[in-house]
C-alpha cells in the first residue's frame, strides 16, 4: 500500500496530529448542529488511548463523570444546606480541576490498584492492571467534566461519543493507513506530567495554585487569559524558561500570519468568528508546526525539534486568538507571565512547607507492628552482582514483569531522599526511615563490605533494577548500566568501573 510521507519525523508520532483531527470534527459539528464547543482536545487525546490502552481511556472517561457528579452535588445540592451558592464561571471550572485531582488521587493511588489486586486474586487471573487500569492526562479529566456540565450528561454523551468515534476512525483508517503517522511510538507533549499524578505532585500543586490565582486576578482586575488554564499550563514551564519563550514566540507568529491572511479580501469575506476563527487560527498553528518540522532539521539538525514548538496542544492558538479578538497582545502577555510567575513562587513555597509536615508512606507489604531492617551480606559486591545476574536472567512468563504502582514509585522516591539525608548527615534515623519506605516499594537494603548499600527487589523480582550506593565515595559519580543483558559482561564492567572510579551510585536497570 502506498504510504504518503505527509508528516515530518517530529510529528509522525505526535498527539498533535490526533488533536488536530479531533478539532476539525468538533468545529464541524458545532457549526452544523450547534454542539457545544468545549473540551476541544478531548477527542484527539482519547483517540490514541482507545487504540492502544482502551482501559485507560475508560478510566479517564469514568473519572470525568465522577468529577462532574461530585461538583454538581457540591454546587447544586449541598449548597442548599451550606453557606455557599451555586458555582458558575471560573469558580466552577476551578472546582472541576480541583475535584479531578482528588478523584485521580483516590482512583489511581488507591481504589484502582486495590480493585486490580482483588480481581487477580479472586478470579485467579494475571490482569496487568498496573499498566492499563489508571488514568492519563494532566487536565483532560476536568475538561470532560466541564463538557458534561455545559448541557448535562445525557445531552453531552452522544455528541462526545460521535466526535471521539469519528476521530478514531479517521486516525485508524485514514492517517495510519495512508500516511507515515505511527501510533506505536506516540508521544504526548507532557507525558511525564500526565502519566501519573503521584509521581508529579509538584506539577499539580503549581497547576492548582496558578488556576486559583488566575481566577482571582480575572475577577478583581479583569485580566484576560482566555481561560484560567492558560497561565496554569505556562506556569509548569518556568523551570525551563526557554519553553515560555518558544510558546509566546509561536503565539505571536500565529497572530502575525492570521492578521496577514485576513488582509486578503477572499479570506476577510468569510467572517471568521467563533468556531470558524478558532479553526482558522489552529490550522495556522498546525501549518506552522509542519513547516518547522520539515525546515528546521535542514537548518539546525542538532536541535531537538520539540524544543522549538510551543507548549501544549491548543495553548498558543488560544493565546493568539484572544490577542486578536481583544486587541490586547501586550496586556495579555504581561498578565499571563506575571500571574504564572507569581503562582510558581507561591506554589514552590507551599510545596516546601508540605515537605516539612510529617508523612507516613503507604506500607501494605508488612503486617502492622512488624519492623524491617538492613540485611548484612558477607559476600563481596562482585559476587553479589554475579549472583544477581543469574537471578535476573531466569526466564519468566509473559506479562510477569509488572509496572510499579504510583504509590510504589512515590515510596521509592522518598526512600532515596532519606538515603541522601543519611549520606549527608550520617543520621541513623534517616537510614531507618529509608529502609522502611523502600520496603513499601518492594525493595530491601543489604549492607555489603561495611561500605555499600545494595538495593534489590524482594521476591518476586519484577525487573525494576538494582541500585548500589557507596557510603564512602569522595564524589558524586553515577555509573549506570541501562541494558545489562544486551552486551555480554556489561554488568560486570559497570561494577568494576564503580569500584575503580569510586562512584557514588550505581544502577542496573
Amino acid at each position: 500500500m502506498l504510504v504518503i510521507p505527509l508528516l515530518p519525523d517530529a510529528l509522525a508520532s505526535s498527539i498533535i496530529i490526533t488533536v488536530w483531527v479531533g478539532v476539525l470534527f468538533s468545529v464541524f459539528f458545532a457549526l452544523r448542529f450547534g454542539w457545544t464547543l468545549s473540551g476541544l482536545v478531548v477527542p484527539g487525546y482519547l483517540t490514541p488511548l482507545l487504540l492502544i490502552k482502551p482501559l485507560s481511556a475508560a478510566v479517564v472517561f469514568a473519572e470525568g463523570l465522577v468529577t462532574y457528579w461530585l461538583v454538581h452535588l457540591l454546587s447544586e445540592r449541598l449548597s442548599r444546606f451550606g453557606g455557599w451558592s451555586s458555582l458558575f464561571g471560573r469558580d466552577r471550572f476551578f472546582a472541576l480541576v480541583l475535584v479531578s485531582v482528588v478523584v485521580r488521587l483516590l482512583g489511581d493511588g488507591w481504589l484502582l490498584p486495590e480493585f486490580g489486586e482483588w480481581w487477580n486474586r479472586y478470579f485467579h487471573q494475571n490482569f496487568d492492571y498496573r499498566s492499563d487500569l489508571h488514568s492519563f492526562g494532566l487536565i483532560v479529566v476536568s475538561l470532560i467534566a466541564n463538557q458534561f456540565w455545559k448541557t448535562g450528561v445525557c445531552a453531552s454523551l452522544a455528541p462526545l461519543m460521535i466526535t471521539i468515534g469519528l476521530t478514531c476512525l479517521a486516525v485508524r483508517y485514514g492517517l495510519m493507513e495512508f500516511t507515515n503517522f505511527d501510533i506505536g511510538s506516540l508521544r504526548y507533549t507532557y507525558d511525564d506530567l500526565a502519566a501519573s499524578l503521584l509521581t508529579t505532585p509538584k506539577a499539580y500543586i503549581i497547576l492548582l495554585t496558578t488556576a486559583w490565582i488566575a481566577s482571582r486576578m480575572n475577577l478583581h482586575y479583569g485580566w484576560e487569559f482566555n481561560g484560567i488554564l492558560i497561565p496554569s499550563l505556562l506556569a509548569l514551564q518556568w523551570y525551563d524558561p526557554i519553553r515560555i519563550l518558544t510558546s509566546f514566540t509561536e503565539a505571536f507568529i500565529i497572530l502575525g500570519l492570521a492578521r496577514g491572511l485576513l488582509t486578503f479580501p477572499a479570506i476577510a469575506r468569510l467572517h471568521l468568528e467563533g468556531p470558524r476563527a478558532l479553526l482558522f487560527f489552529f490550522n495556522i498553528a498546525f501549518a506552522y508546526k509542519l513547516a518547522l518540522g520539515w525546515g528546521l532539521p535542514q537548518i539546525w539538525p542538532m536541535l531537538p525539534i520539540t524544543d522549538a514548538y510551543g507548549f501544549g496542544y491548543l495553548l498558543t492558538t488560544l493565546i493568539a486568538l484572544r490577542m486578536h479578538e481583544k486587541e490586547i497582545a501586550a496586556r495579555l502577555t504581561r498578565a499571563t507571565l506575571q500571574t504564572s510567575l507569581i503562582a510558581v513562587g507561591v506554589a514552590s513555597l507551599a510545596g516546601f512547607m508540605l515537605t516539612l509536615l510529617p508523612g507516613t508512606p503507604m506500607n501494605a507489604q508488612r503486617p502492622e507492628g512488624e519492623t524491617v531492617s538492613i540485611v548484612k551480606d558477607e559476600r563481596t559486591l562482585t559476587a553479589i552482582l554475579s549472583d544477581s545476574q543469574v537471578e535476573l536472567n531466569r526466564p519468566r512468563a509473559p506479562g510477569s514483569a509488572l509496572i510499579p504502582l504510583p504509590r510504589e514509585l512515590e515510596a521509592f522516591r522518598s526512600g532515596i531522599e532519606q538515603l541522601r539525608v543519611y549520606l549527608d548527615t550520617a543520621n541513623p534515623a534517616a537510614l531507618t526511615e529509608a529502609v522502611r519506605r523502600l520496603d513499601a516499594a518492594h525493595y530491601q537494603m543489604d549492607q555489603v563490605e561495611q561500605r555499600y548499600l545494595y538495593l534489590r527487589e524482594r521476591t518476586p523480582i519484577n525487573g525494576w533494577g538494582i541500585y548500589v550506593l557507596d557510603t564512602q565515595a569522595p564524589g558524586h559519580l553515577l555509573i549506570e548500566v541501562p541494558a545489562p543483558f544486551e552486551e555480554r559482561g556489561a554488568m560486570q564492567a559497570g561494577g568494576g568501573l564503580f569500584r575503580v572510579l569510586q562512584g557514588d551510585r550505581k544502577s542496573v536497570v
